[in-house]
């Protein structure tokens, strides 16, 4: 009888042929190095835009990513699997997984939709005010990822400052508005009027700093001095593959 690994064991199986770590891998698939983790462990943490993003960035068939049979790359000579164009492969495992994810977030009519406000640019210093004529469009976001929370919008990324735990220029950013937060959240923050996101730092000693997840760029120490503000807690970054 064929054996057929779990998801969780093909992800890791395809990092280790490539000798990346879960954060490089991660960064190749635009999630973190903690999402790479719950995959590998069969916690969750996937999606159809993901597993896509696998077959983009590596030479790997798409019906072992799916299914966990087959060959796990593209090209090998033992390979039984038909020669079909790789953009074909792409759309079934597309349609396969909408599939999929439709079934797990299915709930009654009206529940499964949360409309999410995306905000135009950065979003202004304070909470954002949904009457404040800034919003440039509402995004529908599967109920779940909202997790039954009112107070959430979106924004855009723009930098890469964060690239390391996957979350890219041009990103959209799925917010809970929040004036607080705790060590180790990546945050929304203004300071001094100019807003950012960051990973929210507090040592032991009260210290606060903003850290950014790119080696070229340097932490920001909060002083007293600044006018500092937590807008809100990132949730999510989402990627639109066009």
């Amino acid at each position: 009888m064929e054996t057929v690994l779990s998801l969780g064991r093909r992800v890791r199986l395809l990092r280790d042929h490539f000798g990346l770590r879960q954060d490089e891998f991660g960064a190749r698939a635009g999630i973190s190095g903690n999402r790479v983790s719950e995959i590998e462990n069969d916690k969750g943490g996937t999606t159809a835009s993901v597993l896509m993003s696998l077959c983009r960035e590596f030479p790997v068939n798409p019906e072992w990513v799916l299914s966990g049979r087959g060959m796990m790359l593209k090209g090998d000579p033992e390979s039984a699997l038909p020669a079909v164009d790789f953009s074909v492969r792409i759309n079934v495992l597309e349609r396969q997984m909408r599939r999929v994810l439709e079934a797990e977030t299915h709930r009654e009519p009206g529940e499964a939709i949360a409309r999410v406000p995306l905000y135009i640019g950065a979003v202004p210093a304070g909470t954002p005010d949904m009457a404040a004529g800034e919003i440039e469009e509402y995004l529908d976001m599967p109920a779940s990822w909202v997790r039954g929370k009112k107070n959430i919008y979106a924004l855009k990324v723009n930098g890469d400052s964060m690239i390391d735990i996957g979350i890219m220029h041009g990103d959209t950013l799925l917010v809970e508005a929040r004036e607080k937060a705790k060590h180790g959240q990546v945050v929304i923050a203004s300071i001094n009027g100019e807003v950012t996101v960051k990973t929210l730092s507090i040592s032991g000693g009260g210290a606060v700093s903003l850290i950014p997840e790119n080696p070229a760029y340097r932490p920001i120490a909060i002083t007293p001095d600044m006018d500092f503000r937590i807008l809100g807690i990132v949730l999510a970054a989402l990627r639109h593959y066009g």
